[in-house]
Formats: structure tokens, sequence, C-alpha cells
């Protein structure tokens, strides 16, 4: 929303929670009730009450939706899932984060959803120590097309998957993405992640 004086931020909080209302039901104004929905989490975060904002935006099961696009769609839950984990609802996060589909992240113009959806994730699996989901998410970041061509995101992406790797359990899956790592022509710009 645009920020507006502090006299009529009043008047803009009633105008957005009566459209709210009167969309409420109507499958023809879903779209339109999802932005505004969207528009009052952004009013609440703003004012400091994210835990309300993550609450209003969770009301809205946007996956469902046939009038709003695939970009739209994961956009809006992108945003929940970042107001969840500011929250700190680490399990709403993870359910969340199940409604968003890889193969979508995996189209041409979704690469920036890409990068955002698994740097949410690098924090849910900070937050349950999971070493080995955070070098998957890394690399999924890593193996990003436009972060391959910016060489100081790769480093860094290349950098942290190894990393969590090297930090995750013996398991037959972290033995196979060590060697396709291994393998990668760009670990051997930096030395002191080879073996």
């Amino acid at each position: 929303p645009v920020s507006v004086p502090d006299n009529q931020k009043k008047a803009r909080d009633k105008l957005v929670e009566a459209l709210r209302e009167i969309s409420d039901g109507k499958m023809f104004l879903e779209a339109e009730r999802a932005r505004l929905t969207r528009c009052m989490a952004m009013i609440m975060e703003q004012e400091g009450d994210i835990s309300k904002a993550a609450d209003i935006l969770q009301e809205v099961h946007v996956e469902t939706y046939g009038s709003l696009s695939k970009r739209e769609k994961v956009e809006f839950i992108l945003e929940q899932m970042r107001l969840t984990l500011d929250k700190k609802d680490y399990v709403r996060a993870a359910i969340v984060a199940g409604k968003v589909s890889r193969k979508h992240l995996q189209e041409e113009n979704m690469e920036e959803y890409k990068v955002k959806f698994f740097t949410l994730m690098g924090e849910l699996h900070r937050h349950e120590k999971d070493a080995f989901l955070l070098a998957k998410d890394y690399h999924a970041i890593y193996s990003t097309p436009h972060i391959l061509n910016d060489e100081a995101k790769w480093k860094d992406a290349l950098q942290s998957t190894v990393v969590f790797l090297a930090l995750s359990p013996y398991s037959n899956e972290q033995q196979d993405m060590m060697n396709r790592v291994q393998e990668d022509s760009n670990l051997e710009k930096m030395p002191s992640f080879q073996k």
C-alpha cells in the first residue's frame, strides 16, 4: 500500500476491510479479495503487528484460486511463508512451503521466486538444524541461471552448499550429492573448498 498521511490511515484501513468483507465468498472476486487481504497484511506489518499480518494472510487459500496467475499464486504463498517465519511459526511455515509447486519454480520466468523460496527454506532448515536440507537449498539457489551469471552470488551459494554438505550426516543421498558437487567445474575456481 501507498504511504498515506496519519489522518487518512483510519479511512484507508476501513475501506480495505469493507472491500474485503464485500468480496468475501464471491468466486468472481476471489483474486481481488486475495489482493485486498495482502494489502491488509502489509498494513498490519507496517504497523509492526507481524503476528496479525501473518494470520490475515493465512485466511486466504490462494492455491485453490483459478483466477490468479501462477506467478501471483507463488508470490502470495512466498509472502505467507515469509510472514510465518517472521512470526517464528515454523510448523505453519513448513505447511505453507508444501503449497509451492517445485515444477513451477523451474520455469524460465520464475528464477527470482525460486531463489526467494529456497532462501526462505534455508531459514526454516536452519531453525531445524538440518545441514543436508540446507545444502540442498543452497545448491538449488546455486543452480539458478541468473545466480550462475553472477560470480559473487554463485560462489557464495556453492560455498554454503559445500559447507553444509560436509556438516550433514553420512547417507547415500549425501554421498551422491557430494559426488555431483565434486564434479562441478566451478569448484576448481575455489581451491579451499575442494577435497
